[in-house]
Parts: C-alpha cells; sequence; structure tokens
C-alpha cells in the first residue's frame, strides 16, 4: 500500500563530506530520520507486466523511536522509503499516465 507523499513529507540535507544528498523525514512515525539512497536498479517482469525497483540505502541517523539498526532491518521503513523514491521518479520524468504510448513506425 503506498502512502501518501508530498513534497512536505521530506526534506533534502547535506550530509557532513558526502558529495549526494540525504533525505530527512519531516513527518510521521519515521521523521527526523536520516537516510541516503544509494544505487538504485529497475528490473522489468514481463510475466507480471510491471516494473520493479530495487535499491539500496544507508540510514544515516535514526530517531526517538527508532535506531539505525531497527531502520536497516525494517521492511516497513523500506516500503516507506520505497514510496519517497517512487514519489521522487514521478517528479523528475512523470507519472507513466501522462505519456500515453506513441505508435512508433520503424524506417527501413
Amino acid at each position: 500500500m503506498r502512502r501518501k507523499i508530498t513534497a512536505d513529507s521530506f526534506s533534502f540535507v547535506e550530509q557532513g563530506l558526502s558529495e549526494v544528498y540525504s533525505i530527512k523525514i519531516r513527518k510521521g512515525r519515521y521523521k527526523n530520520v536520516i537516510f541516503t539512497f544509494g544505487k538504485v536498479t529497475f528490473n522489468e517482469n514481463k510475466e507480471r507486466d510491471s516494473l520493479n525497483i530495487d535499491f539500496q540505502f544507508v540510514v544515516e541517523e535514526g530517531n526517538n523511536r527508532y535506531s539505525k539498526e531497527d531502520l536497516k532491518t525494517s521492511a516497513k521503513f523500506k516500503n516507506y522509503i520505497a514510496d519517497i523514491l517512487i514519489y521522487n521518479i514521478e517528479e523528475e520524468y512523470g507519472k507513466y499516465d501522462e505519456y500515453p504510448a506513441a505508435d512508433i513506425e520503424e524506417s527501413m
């Protein structure tokens, strides 16, 4: 189940000397948790006609409720940050249904 993620749900933050931005969650049970996405890959599942997103992440800081170690192994947390990833991809590149399929003729 996808949660309602908005631009107010998180913010990008700098972490020390890192060249990439981290994400700080601003609302909900994970408020103040800071994490960084690593490698993101897309895998097409032709049998199910779907696209799976796999990603790595590093928890930089936990919060009062969850330690870094708890978050690293939490399926709920991983699902939540997956929703943040999807939100960012859709904001940057648009949603699939915004771009209807086009007929492409192969020129010979």
